[in-house]
């Protein structure tokens, strides 16, 4: 749509614009896509999409992550913070949800069906009211404080999921399943790696002088 279409529209009426214009260097930076990279994350340009998508949404996101690439990587650079990995199976997921929320830690549901507890509807739906200039959220039978530094995410191994309009709506869902483009750009990243080492260790040095 940007290129066929609003692009080709603005060359036609002769309007200023960025020849090179990337829709991923518009919102993001070399900084911080090599940071990504460094916890994990390849690359290709569908895998630094998918970045910006899990992590500027305004909706929770659940990546479609057959090949546990979004897994690792959310691990990775969510390791520093606290945080917590759960599962729909644990008996007491929901209390651990609370405590997150409350305390402002990230929360990784992993491996997760094709359906979503209705449990945390209201965290997925960000049903957030302000009492006494605090921010609450009502979770099952608990009124809770609302911590802006909570994060939460979804991975799923299922490969092609069939999910509801319902979820959809209340998630942001990303599909990080390797590509056939994406698989070539990042075997070429790491043949470059391997090939001229010295270039690679050069051009993170300067992306790391600087920011």
């Amino acid at each position: 749509m940007i290129f066929e279409t609003w692009k080709a529209d603005l060359l036609e009426k002769e309007l200023p614009n960025k020849e090179d214009f990337k829709l991923a260097t518009f919102l993001t930076n070399e900084v911080e896509v090599s940071r990504w990279a460094s916890e994990g994350l390849p690359g290709d340009e569908l895998s630094v999409q998918n970045g910006i998508l899990t992590e500027a949404a305004s909706r929770w996101p659940l990546c479609i992550d057959p090949q546990m690439q979004a897994v690792l990587w959310i691990k990775e650079k969510e390791k520093k913070n606290p945080f917590d990995i759960l599962t729909f199976n644990m008996g007491d997921y929901i209390k651990r949800l609370e405590m997150a929320i409350k305390f402002g830690k990230s929360v990784l549901f992993e491996a997760i069906d094709e359906e979503l507890d209705p449990m945390i509807d209201p965290v997925l739906e960000k049903n957030i009211t302000k009492e006494a200039g605090v921010n609450m959220l009502v979770l099952g039978d608990s009124k809770i404080d609302y911590h802006d530094d909570f994060r939460m995410f979804m991975t799923t191994k299922i490969g092609n999921p069939n999910y509801t309009p319902e979820i959809f709506g209340k998630t942001m869902i990303i599909n990080f399943s390797v590509t056939m483009l994406g698989l070539r750009d990042q075997l070429l990243n790491e043949v470059v790696q391997y090939e001229r080492p010295e270039l690679e260790e050069a051009r993170k040095n300067l992306i790391v002088e600087t920011s």
